[in-house]
C-alpha cells in the first residue's frame, strides 16, 4: 500500500510538472512593438544572433528565404505596420508563419505567439 502511495505521488508531481515545469508563460517571451516597420524597414539580410543559426533575406519584391545551413525555406512575405506583423508563406508545402516583428536600428526580433524569439543583425 505505501509503495502505491508513492507511485501515485510521483506519477501526480511528474504529470503536473510536464505542464507547468520549463513551459514559459506566453507573456514573457512576448515582443514589444516599439514603432511601426514597413516592408523597406526589413528589405536585407538579416544574419540570426545568439542561438539563432538562420540568416533571412528579405526582397524588396516580397521574396523569402531563411537559410539554416542543410534546412531551408523559401516564399513569400508581408508586412502589416498596422498589427506589427509579419506573415511568411512558404512555397514548397503551403506553410503559413505570422511573426511578431520588432526593430530597433540593425536588430531584427521575430517571434511565433507564444514562442521564443528569434533575433537577427542586420548585415
Amino acid at each position: 500500500m505505501k509503495r502505491n502511495v508513492v507511485i501515485v505521488a510521483l506519477l501526480a508531481l511528474t504529470l503536473s510538472c510536464a505542464g507547468a515545469c520549463g513551459k514559459k508563460d506566453a507573456a514573457d517571451t512576448k515582443v514589444s512593438q516599439s514603432a511601426p516597420v514597413n516592408s523597406a524597414d526589413l528589405v536585407g539580410t538579416w544574419k540570426g544572433t545568439g542561438d539563432e543559426i538562420s540568416t533571412l533575406t528579405l526582397g524588396s519584391d516580397g521574396s523569402y528565404k531563411d537559410d539554416a545551413g542543410d534546412l531551408y525555406m523559401v516564399g513569400t512575405y508581408k508586412v502589416d505596420s498596422s498589427a506589427g506583423t509579419l506573415t511568411v508563406n512558404e512555397s514548397e508545402y503551403g506553410m503559413v508563419f505570422t511573426y511578431s516583428v520588432e526593430l530597433s536600428g540593425n536588430d531584427l526580433t521575430l517571434q511565433l505567439d507564444g514562442g521564443l524569439p528569434r533575433t537577427f543583425t542586420k548585415k
